[in-house]
């Protein structure tokens, strides 16, 4: 009888990522069946969809408590789906705030679970160490640090490298004049802005992002490019940017238009990591709700680590500049821009330090993407 596995991925980025491992899944053993909570990657490499994350996309706490009841139907459907198909194993990715829970209730009721992309504990939420201890059989973590920081608290974590290596690896090969010419860009140098991929985050970035590149585009002969993440639709970046949009480019390919960038400002998250993995100099912002900030700041832990960007943490060192709430405005991304605008070796030096992420993010001794390494390890302990 082939076996079954019940993934559950709550968010676009988890989607993908675990897309992919299914995709090595069914390479390794082309009869097991997926079935589980992701969307169109996931759908593409052959699992079968229970309920879209198009459904649960809420940011921030005050967004979650506006929507308890919707998430409690979900975790009420999830449940009685596990107890109904009960498949082999388990696999969580990201998304912790409900995967947490759903451990919990899978462990208890006697399936194996495997997590993919652990919580960021080290930096917030420590409690929740002891339930990856208690209810999680495997912890896959793609952060090298990580694997000893979960293995101290008796968690049974293991490196697999990091998933955007893959991820990027055929955008470091795209062609420039091909990426120009398509979006209509000039020969100039690229300043781009990535204000985020959900419509709360563009609606706090997007007005104060607009505002700094006009002022670099008056003050330097650069060509200034938005990133338009496909989530968001022309008439939202309209309704949020108003006229001011039209003074510049919308590109909807991040990873070319990153890769392809002299400097990025970008929103605190995935995409700083990735410009750190193609070498691109960066300033990363945020900003989110007054209410939302005085809570995560309560939350936030330092012992591990003291910074918001990918990139520091990674580095273990302050090289990226940090504009967080008040200290996001447009006359300081200015001068962070202008400083490395007009001192070449301190944009050499920044990029040299970049250019070291990809390695710490590798897995040593090994071929194989982290995509293959988690399914193979999933296989293995089925």
């Amino acid at each position: 009888m082939s076996k079954k596995i019940m993934v559950v991925a709550g968010e676009a980025s988890g989607d993908s990522h675990a897309g992919k491992v299914i995709c090595a899944l069914k390479k390794i053993s082309p009869e097991i069946e997926v079935f589980g909570v992701g969307g169109e990657k996931m759908r593409k490499c052959g699992a079968e969809i229970i309920y879209d994350i198009s459904k649960i996309s809420f940011i921030g706490f005050i967004d979650v408590l506006k929507n308890l009841k919707r998430i409690s139907g979900f975790r009420n459907f999830c449940a009685k789906t596990l107890l109904e198909r009960k498949p082999d194993a388990v696999l969580l990715v990201d998304y912790p705030g409900f995967n947490l829970r759903f451990a919990k209730f899978a462990k208890q009721n006697g399936f194996k679970v495997f997590y993919y992309i652990a919580p960021q504990v080290w930096a917030w939420g420590r409690g929740r160490v002891k339930d990856l201890k208690n209810y999680v059989d495997k912890l896959f973590v793609i952060f090298e640090f990580e694997e000893e920081f979960f293995r101290k608290f008796g968690v049974d974590a293991e490196f697999v490298g990091h998933p955007l290596l893959e991820d990027l690896k055929n955008v470091e090969s795209a062609s420039e004049e091909d990426f120009f010419d398509r979006y209509g860009i000039s020969r100039k140098e690229v300043i781009s802005f990535f204000p985020g991929s959900r419509v709360q985050e563009v609606k706090s970035m997007l007005g104060t992002m607009l505002k700094a590149g006009k002022k670099l585009q008056e003050n330097f002969d650069v060509e200034i490019v938005f990133s338009k993440a496909k989530t968001i639709s022309d008439s939202e970046i309209e309704k949020i940017g108003g006229d001011e949009i039209r003074n510049f480019k919308f590109v909807d390919d991040s990873h070319l238009l990153l890769r392809f960038s002299k400097i990025a400002i970008v929103k605190s998250g995935t995409t700083s990591l990735e410009a750190g993995i193609l070498g691109v100099p960066m300033v990363v912002c945020y900003k989110t709700s007054f209410l939302n900030y005085l809570i995560g700041r309560m939350l936030i832990k330092t012992d591990v680590v003291d910074s918001i960007s990918l990139p520091n943490i990674v580095l273990r060192k302050k090289l990226v500049a940090e504009l967080i709430q008040n200290d996001f405005n447009e006359w300081k991304i200015f001068e962070e821009v202008r400083n490395l605008l007009t001192d070449e070796e301190k944009y050499k030096n920044f990029r040299s330090e970049l250019l070291k992420i990809k390695d710490l993010l590798s897995l040593k001794n090994s071929n194989k993407s982290t995509s293959e390494i988690v399914a193979e390890k999933i296989i293995s302990n089925l």
